[in-house]
């Protein structure tokens, strides 16, 4: 069997039909929860439009961005799959739709429709990949994605907050000289303002789509 890939998106399109029926719908508000860390796994997640933030929260309370899923990605699955509970938080950055399935269907559906097997297979496979080129990627540049990302994420977390290139850095792994060479790009972009220190977000859904395309 063949199956054209894509950045392991639109899950919820090749399901069954069947499957398809117990699909369900729910708008998530800035900053909602949509799974604690820690949680069993009820369902599989797809985006629908808006973004959600994959959050560690570490021993002593610090909030980690491990990647931002966007519209058409799907998340919850290899906790799901792995019998495990959830190794971190899922939050919606902005008013978010997100759709979702039962683990129940969802197991259901692997077990009868061997075309959305393949494709799970064939997701878990690309992660299990990008994962072990995971310190090559750093020095590439979707470290250009990750910036921006956590800028993304750190301006509408704490949006009272002045966040420095430095913190940004600090917060995601990157150079303050690579900040500053990405916020100047973003700039030039007209996705982002300076004043001095301050740095504002004109528009964040160009900012998070200028994200994605860098990671692309």
């Amino acid at each position: 069997m063949s199956l054209e890939f894509n950045n392991n998106q639109y899950l919820f399109n090749i399901l069954s039909e069947k499957a398809k029926k117990e699909i369900s719908s729910k708008v998530f508000k800035k900053n909602e929860i949509v799974y604690h860390q820690g949680d069993e796994p009820q369902h599989v997640y797809e985006v629908t439009n808006g973004h959600v933030g994959l959050i560690s929260i570490s021993h002593d309370g610090k909030e980690i961005l491990l990647r931002v899923f966007n519209k058409g990605q799907f998340f919850g699955h290899r906790t799901l799959l792995s019998n495990e509970t959830y190794h971190a938080t899922t939050i919606a950055l902005t008013n978010t739709q997100v759709k979702s399935i039962s683990r129940r269907d969802f197991e259901a559906e692997i077990q009868t429709n061997n075309e959305s097997l393949l494709y799970i297979t064939q997701v878990l496979a690309k992660e299990l990949r990008r994962s072990e080129n995971k310190f090559a990627e750093l020095a590439t540049t979707k470290v250009e994605a990750r910036i921006l990302q956590t800028l993304a994420f750190l301006r509408t977390r704490y949006p009272n907050y002045q966040w420095t290139r430095k913190e940004v850095g600090e917060y995601c792994g990157a150079k303050t000289e690579t900040v500053s060479r990405i916020l100047t790009k973003a700039h030039n972009e007209g996705l982002i303002s300076k004043d001095g220190r301050k740095i504002n977000i004109v528009d964040l859904e160009k900012l998070y789509e200028f994200a994605e395309n860098l990671k692309a």
